[in-house]
């Protein structure tokens, strides 16, 4: 929290601290970059949806 404070006090101290932000954003973007994620089977070919005959007779029953 303490380096949280710090960071928002000096940025204010800057003449213009919106410029000053966003160059501080082109930065971290350009650290961290983003890469494709698998996560939640995005993008990926999920098959047939249909519930078997087995899972249509088990929630019948």
């Amino acid at each position: 929290m303490d380096v949280l404070l710090e960071f928002i006090t000096s940025l204010l101290e800057f003449p213009d601290p919106g410029d000053k932000l966003k160059e501080l954003g082109e930065l971290i973007k350009d650290v961290f970059q983003l890469m494709p994620s698998g996560k939640h089977m995005i993008g990926r070919d999920l098959g047939r949806l249909e519930p078997t005959a087995s899972l249509k007779y088990c929630s019948a029953g």
